[in-house]
């Protein structure tokens, strides 16, 4: 089965799933996320970047709030307009979100809509730089034992997690329902270090 093939038929099994499995599901994974907040140095400043779940994916809203709680930055991914992805070499980049302020974010509410840097307040919602990330929760359509992901086909991912921090944690996050036997590799795609999945 080819990416797209693997990518569509996935897609559709996590469709499949009971909405309260999901939410069910989607608990569970943020519980077992919010156990390694605890694990890090609370007396430093921390950032996490998450991800707005569309459709059927893993919800890590609680996560996020959790995080947030206990002072944690939270940034989320905001997509680029063509241009400033030339300007910056990368077609995505991560924006800090204050608890709260969720609902104003336009790159939460749409989060495959490119957006202009003119067109989101960047005093509001700064830009953070990949370095600066403490860990990194990544959405993802297929993954294996080897911790190869799919994703959606677009590689945003692939380009922004070489520019991470080496002490940066890098976690996948999935319903049990999107393990594979195996997932087709190129060459530029990176297997996931951890993957979280209920």
């Amino acid at each position: 089965m080819d990416k797209a093939e693997l990518r569509r038929a996935v897609i559709a099994r996590r469709d499949a799933l009971d909405l309260d499995l999901r939410a069910a599901k989607s608990a569970v994974i943020c519980a077992r996320l919010v156990e390694l907040l605890g694990r890090l140095d609370a007396a430093a400043p921390h950032t996490v970047a998450v991800y707005a779940a569309m459709g059927s994916e893993v919800d890590s809203a609680a996560f996020a709030a959790a995080a947030a709680k206990r002072g944690w930055r939270v940034a989320y991914p905001c997509m680029l307009s063509a241009t400033d992805a030339v300007a910056c070499g990368q077609r995505m980049c991560m924006r800090a979100v204050a608890a709260g302020d969720a609902s104003e974010a336009p790159f939460i509410a749409r989060p495959t809509r490119a957006f202009a840097a003119m067109h989101v307040d960047s005093d509001h919602f700064p830009i953070v730089p990949a370095k600066a990330l403490d860990m990194i929760i990544v959405p993802l359509v297929a993954f294996d034992h080897a911790g190869a992901r799919l994703g959606y086909g677009g590689g945003c991912y692939d380009r922004y997690l070489p520019m991470l921090s080496p002490a940066c944690q890098i976690i996948g996050i999935a319903f049990d329902e999107q393990r594979v036997d195996g997932v087709p590799t190129d060459v530029h795609d990176l297997p996931l270090p951890h993957i979280i999945s209920a």
